[in-house]
């Protein structure tokens, strides 16, 4: 007879925690930063643009828990400085990244996917990362020139910046559907109901706690529909294009680490 099966029990490593502690600074970095240069008008802490979530979602899909802790503990410190919210109210609308993270990581986890971002032909191989590449390097270029001129001098920086984005999530876009076509089909699947449910799930959230129900909702409740919408639309963008780009690139490096969970915690 031949021995039983044994089940390796994956255990928290401090890589976990460091890795952790990084990724929520710098989810507070950038949700400071969106806020402040790309704001939905009448919100404080609401960006068109979000692009902390592109940190903190893949990494709720490589390491479950540990990246939704570092959405909403970096929307918590928004909610507080520079947005202004009281503490309960940001103890309430920051579930909306947790949220956002937890959506993503879920569709992996439901569906049972293991995350294979790598195209199965040679010619996708060579084509998906420089779509998806090249995307998130036209619409972070064109945030840096939002940033540098754009806000100060307007147009034509502001026009370029928005056609960086659009070509940006066009041709992020194509990689996409190229990875559907040509790649682990499981995988991309999951990766787009991860998207969709995490921007409309973060999105009704906080933009509910925001105007509808909170101790009390600190706006009004006729700002609803453009917060949701500005939220909705700016994180479907970001999380299309730059985290598609981080998953391509970087799931392989979590896989050889060992920091890829196969449950909530490692």
């Amino acid at each position: 007879m031949g021995q039983p099966e044994t089940t390796v029990r994956r255990k928290v490593s401090w890589m976990h925690i460091v890795l952790f502690a990084f990724a929520t600074a710098i989810s507070y970095v950038l949700a400071v930063l969106s806020s402040l240069i790309f704001p939905v008008l009448g919100a404080p802490g609401v960006s068109a643009l979000y692009i902390a979530a592109a940190i903190y979602v893949p990494l709720g899909i490589w390491m479950g828990l540990w990246g939704c802790l570092a959405g909403y503990i970096s929307c918590f410190f928004l909610g507080l400085y520079p947005s202004g919210y009281s503490f309960v109210q940001s103890f309430i609308w920051s579930w909306a990244d947790f949220i956002e993270a937890f959506m993503a990581a879920l569709a992996f986890r439901a569906l049972r996917v293991d995350p294979d971002f790598s195209p199965k032909r040679p010619a996708a191989a060579r084509l998906l990362p420089l779509f998806v590449s090249t995307g998130a390097a036209l619409l972070l270029i064109g945030v840096a020139i939002q940033v540098l001129w754009g806000a100060k001098y307007g147009e034509p920086f502001t026009t370029i910046y928005v056609a960086l984005v659009y070509i940006g999530l066009a041709l992020a876009g194509v990689g996409i559907v190229m990875g559907l076509l040509a790649g682990h089909a499981k995988t991309w699947i999951a990766h787009i109901l991860g998207i969709i449910g995490a921007s409309f799930g973060s999105g009704i959230w906080g933009a509910g706690t925001l105007t509808l129900w909170n101790l009390p909702p600190p706006l009004p409740a006729e700002l609803f529909w453009p917060v949701f919408m500005g939220w909705v639309l700016g994180d479907l963008i970001v999380l299309s294009v730059v985290s598609t780009a981080l998953l391509v690139a970087l799931t392989p490096v979590f896989k050889r680490t060992g920091l890829l969970a196969k449950g909530w915690w490692a």
